[in-house]
């Protein structure tokens, strides 16, 4: 049924915002977030539904005061989204005006406003800019909610919230309106404005607020009809908080003009040329009142049927129409119609977001002709505006400098000094894009207060690229060592030198480039645009975002930020980050001379011509930020930073001289300001000539010299491309599984032997080169409260108190043994310790029991005690060492217990990948650690541990349930403290560190001190475990103790 909008009840917004509910109640509510207008809120109405939502902003810096930037109305169906600049969506999609929709609804422009209007009785107006105006039938009374209020004519209830209880002011009204989905936002909280008497003055004047009050004014007729004193309030409040802003008087004489006008007073001009002046576009003119139904296409006789009062605005010339916010001429009002709108001649359109169809209006009063078709090969597929199509390739660009600087994808700027190991981009939407992952580790260079970048490891295509710090010839390709230039996947992803920088590059278009010294670079394509995380941000265009940690919560500074975004890393360096040093004011000042950093954005100096085209100001902030921790040989790295941003857009500037900043170039070569992204190389000697992109700084061969790795060889002295890997003249190398050993005899020449590995050595990665190297093994170590580290190096902590399978032979293994523990709680349920270790080989079982006294273990072989040293047949070895009890075999299995709290079990490496069990899978990757028995991954400690249990008759057990250690953040600083012990590069383990990283036993001790609530036994314990592990690797601790609480006689400081 259609009703009637007259009388009935209108909700109206405006300013920042200020509004005036169905009954006419005020509301001066500034919040910046999503909240429900107005909505049917009655239950089993017979009514049409709908839902109003308006979504506010703030603009420019001032977070003093917010507007409407959006206005969404849900209606049978559609999401109609009513946008700033009069941009309409429905259900995502730009759409031309006027606009019917079926059923009943209607989009169209009405004098400066685009109006939404539903024959079930509702009319919904923006003005593009902070107005909104909801207009209810009568039938809705008494049936809505929201901020414009229940519409019972009863203005005193317009403080209800959602739950019928009445709120104190308009701040927790507003507030609890909020749309529960919109979570990026903050709160409106109350904001007081001091104003001066002479500002006072200036806005009651007749000149600026004052101009709706007098009796014998401008809007005297209206008076009667619209009471002016609530407009004049909420003028003067917004002028006084922004300081007598010109636009901000206009927005409320506008508004108020406006609704005298809609409830039918005459208003006489009220703006001038120099005034509040509303210019109108081409082939239309200025109304003070126009008509409210414009002439267009679809409706050309429009505006004598209108029943709406006039309408400031622009009103089409005679002879034109409007059509899509645009006055037409009449005679173009033809061509093809959807059954919605009509469509100009050549109008076309892409049927979806793969750009794989396309449809085109052929002709006057034709239908559409659709036909397969592409985007040509320098555009991608895309969305712009909620419009599919073929776009201009464009990217995110993440700039990491320095010591180090983080600019974002959306151009926020973080000063972040960790120096482990983090994420700056990955791909994070469950999207059909390719992944990738790009990770950076830090380290301090001397000074600790600031870090650099060590090196960048690049995932893509299932290959790991790690380009590390000074090595600017070769790359880690999947952990060897790789010469360049490198091409995989058939040319999909290549790795190459690009002036200064080492650049990685895709088919899709993702690049990362770093010079192997303190400058990364990730370029994303548009493609990727809201689909990325890390440090380099969301690449959504909006900054404000750019603080996202892996929770999806904002953080609360950089530092909260960067340490969100760390990843595994047993690095002893890897320590919590201090917060930024503090430059002194007059330091500021020094380093901002033209001398230092203020080169950057002189207006007479050596970038004068970048500053219109790339913004000097944060770049000129990190240049200021590290000279005053560094000092002046920072400053041609920060000069450096600006100088390439401004190459890579297309303005070269000549900053460096012989005597500043001097760049030398290695022997064949030379500098050049603006040399080739493209360097010719041995292995495309026509590469520059082919080069399509930007020039950059950096080292040149000489003539008669190409590139060869990172060096300048002559033609002649080229290398030779092998199976898509490039060797340098002279290179040794094996190929395949060590099948043979080839070498490059020079411009693609290689000669290939069957060289095999001896007998004593396997085929193998160390140290990033593939080749024949002594076979070495690895151990799980287990200790105190049940701390695991597995062969590959995984920590993870289990309480368990069953019998549990620890390592197992599986997967093909040559050889069948076993290993199980007996688990024990030791005091309280939550404390657990080994209480036996089983070993099975072949026939032989053979227990290593708890200590039974300072000097020895129980052990049995097949039910029977044995004593030291013991020979058991097939191999085994069984012998005491210092406290331990150890098993040792002939095909490399060695068990070390020291009955109480202390278990090695170490591998022969021929047994890589063949093993399961909580020891892990050993195959060099932390990843798949967590395999259990059914051969899919457990997701926590606890999953997996229980997954393991074996039935033990003689041990009565249930599985682990979780029952967590509480330490408030005082004890656990406490406990952090003492635990440093292991950390500490003066400490009686600094010798270990190289060899056995302290990171995951500072954390162990960390948790059973958090455990046992600080008990002396248990943190001696957990420093022995840590030596147990470092005199397991060969190394003498004897000595650890002194000076520590575990010296009998001394006192925890």
């Amino acid at each position: 049924m259609c009703f009637s909008l007259f009388p009935g009840g209108t909700c109206i917004g405006y300013g920042d915002p200020h509004y005036f509910t169905f009954d006419n109640y005020p509301h001066t509510f500034m919040g910046n977030c999503t909240y429900t207008l107005t909505k049917l809120c009655e239950q089993n109405s017979t009514l049409t539904y709908f839902n109003v939502e308006v979504a506010h902003e703030y603009r420019g810096e001032n977070t003093l005061v917010s507007y409407v930037k959006q206005v969404t109305v849900y209606v049978h169906n559609y999401a109609i989204s009513l946008e700033k600049d009069r941009l309409v969506k429905v259900n995502g999609q730009i759409q031309p005006l006027p606009l019917n929709l079926s059923p009943g609804v209607s989009i169209d422009l009405s004098g400066q406003y685009v109006a939404v209007t539903v024959n079930a009785g509702l009319r919904v107006k923006y003005d593009g800019d902070h107005r909104v105006e909801v207009t209810l039938s009568k039938v809705y009374e008494r049936k809505v909610c929201g901020i414009c209020g229940n519409f019972n004519n009863d203005h005193r209830d317009d403080t209800l919230n959602l739950a019928g209880q009445k709120e104190d002011n308009s701040i927790s009204y507003g507030n609890g309106w909020q749309v529960p989905s919109d979570t990026h936002c903050s709160l409106d909280s109350d904001q007081k404005f001091n104003c001066s008497d002479d500002v006072r003055r200036k806005i009651e004047s007749y000149e600026s607020c004052g101009i709706m009050l007098p009796f014998d004014g401008i809007f005297q007729r209206c008076h009667l009809i619209v009471d002016p004193r609530e407009y004049f309030v909420n003028c003067y409040y917004d002028m006084c908080a922004l300081q007598l802003d010109p636009h901000t008087l206009c927005i409320h004489i506008q508004s108020y003009a406006d609704a005298c006008q809609e409830a039918g007073a005459i208003v006489l001009p009220w703006r001038k040329e120099t005034f509040c002046p509303l210019s109108c576009p081409p082939n239309s003119h200025y109304e003070q009142c126009g008509t409210s139904c414009p002439a267009t296409c679809s409706n050309p006789e429009s505006s004598p049927t209108c029943n709406l009062p006039c309408a400031e605005g622009c009103v089409c010339d005679t002879g034109y129409v409007l059509q899509d916010k645009k006055c037409v001429p009449t005679a173009e009002c033809q061509g093809c119609w959807d059954g919605i709108k009509n469509h100009p001649v050549n109008f076309e359109f892409w049927t979806d977001d793969t750009c794989s169809t396309k449809c085109r209006c052929p002709s006057e009063g034709s239908e559409f002709t659709c036909t397969p078709s592409s985007c040509p090969d320098d555009k991608h597929c895309g969305i712009t505006n909620s419009i599919p199509g073929c776009y201009d390739q464009t990217f995110g660009n993440c700039l990491v400098y320095g010591d180090p600087h983080y600019n974002t994808f959306d151009k926020a700027v973080h000063h972040y000094m960790g120096v482990c190991t983090y994420t700056l981009s990955k791909l994070c939407s469950n999207s059909t894009l390719p992944y990738f992952n790009i990770e950076a580790k830090n380290e301090h260079r001397g000074n600790p207060t600031v870090s650099y970048i060590q090196m960048v490891m690049v995932d893509i295509y299932n290959h790991q690229i790690t380009i590390v710090k000074n090595e600017p010839k070769r790359v880690l390709l999947n952990g060897v060592w790789t010469i360049l230039p490198v091409s995989l996947d058939n040319g999909n992803l290549t790795v190459s030198r690009s002036g200064k920088y080492i650049l990685v590059e895709t088919d899709f278009k993702l690049t990362v480039s770093y010079d192997t010294d303190h400058t990364v670079e990730v370029n994303v394509p548009t493609t990727y645009f809201n689909q990325t995380c890390g440090i380099c941000g969301n690449f959504n265009g909006d900054l404000i975002d750019d603080f996202m940690m892996p929770n999806s919560q904002q953080a609360q500074d950089t530092n909260q930020l960067g340490n969100s975004w760390k990843v595994d890393d047993d690095d002893p360096s890897c320590t919590p980050v201090p917060p930024p040093p503090i430059c002194p004011p007059e330091k500021e000042e020094f380093y901002e001379r033209d001398t230092y950093c203020g080169l950057i954005r002189s207006k007479d100096g050596p970038f004068q011509a970048c500053l219109s085209v790339i913004n000097p100001d944060r770049f000129m902030s990190s240049c200021v930020f590290d000279l005053c921790v560094l000092g002046d040989a920072a400053l041609c790295n920060a000069l450096e930073a600006y100088a390439d941003a401004c190459q890579r857009a297309g303005v070269s500037s000549t900053w460096r001289n012989s005597t500043f900043c001097a760049l030398n170039c290695p022997a064949n070569s030379h500098y050049n300001q603006c040399t080739s992204a493209c360097p010719d190389t041995c292995l495309n000697q026509n590469a520059s000539s082919n080069c399509t992109k930007p020039c950059i700084e950096g080292c040149q061969c000489d003539n008669g010299f190409v590139l060869s790795g990172s060096t300048c060889a002559e033609v002649n002295d080229c290398g030779c491309s092998y199976n898509g890997t490039y060797h340098q003249k002279g290179d040794q190398f094996w190929q395949g599984e060590c099948e043979g050993q080839c070498t490059c005899i020079g411009n693609n020449h290689v000669t290939c032997n069957d060289k095999k590995c001896q007998a004593n050595q396997m085929c193998k990665v160390q140290r990033g080169v593939l080749g024949c190297h002594q076979s070495d093994s690895t151990t799980c170590h287990i200790y105190g409260d049940s701390h695991y580290v597995t062969f590959d190096g995984k920590l993870y902590h289990f309480q368990g108190a069953c019998t549990y399978t620890t390592v197992e032979s599986c997967r093909y293994s040559s050889v069948n043994f076993s290993i199980t523990t007996r688990n024990e709680h030791r005091g309280t349920l939550d404390w657990t310790g080994l209480n036996s270790v089983a070993v099975k080989i072949g026939d032989q079982n053979i227990v290593l029991g708890k200590q039974k006294n300072a000097y020895a273990s129980h052990i049995e072989v097949n039910g029977r005690k044995i004593t030291f040293p013991a020979h058991t047949g097939s191999g085994i070895l069984i012998y005491n060492s210092g406290p331990y009890v150890v098993l040792q075999t002939d095909f490399g299995l060695e068990v070390k217990f020291d009955g109480k709290h202390e278990l090695f079990v170490k591998v022969h490496e021929k047994f890589r990948g063949q093993l399961c069990g909580l020891c892990g899978t050993y195959t060099g990757n932390i990843m798949d650690d967590f395999l259990k028995p059914d051969g899919l991954l457990a997701h926590t400690s606890t999953e997996f541990g229980n997954s393991w249990r074996i039935p033990d008759d003689d041990w009565e057990c249930e599985d682990y349930v979780i029952i967590p250690h509480p330490c408030n953040p005082a004890d656990e600083k406490l406990y952090e403290e003492q635990c440093k012990i292991i950390l500490s590069i003066n400490g009686p383990f600094e010798e270990c560190h190289f060899y056995i990283l302290p990171g995951m036993y500072f954390e162990s001790c960390v948790y059973d001190q958090c455990a046992t609530g600080g008990d002396i036994e248990q943190f001696c314990n957990a420093l022995e475990s840590y030596a147990a592990a470092c005199e397991n690797v060969g190394l003498n601790l004897e000595n650890w103790k002194d000076d520590t609480i575990c010296m009998e006689g001394k006192k925890i400081p």
